[in-house]
């Protein structure tokens, strides 16, 4: 479900969603996102002083808590 939920959510924030990849781990408490996005796109998701991710990062540790679970989100070159 939040693997959903984050590729819907990186999809919509992109210029360019058929560029936007997601690796996804997850353990028994915890979900890691490594995300891969186009080059022009980068800038877009990170936002002024890193805004967009944080507020990204911040609504699905709020989904993922009410499942009781934690969420890591990371940006990869």
């Amino acid at each position: 479900m939040l693997y959903r939920l984050c590729l819907f959510l990186v999809r919509s924030l992109t210029s360019d969603p058929d560029a936007v990849l997601i690796d996804h781990i997850e353990t028994e408490k915890v979900d890691i996102f490594f995300l891969r996005v186009g080059e022009d796109d980068r800038g877009r998701l990170l936002g002024k002083r890193g805004s967009t991710i944080s507020a990204l990062r911040t609504f699905l540790a709020g989904v993922s808590a009410r499942l009781g679970r934690e969420v890591v989100i990371e940006l990869v070159d």
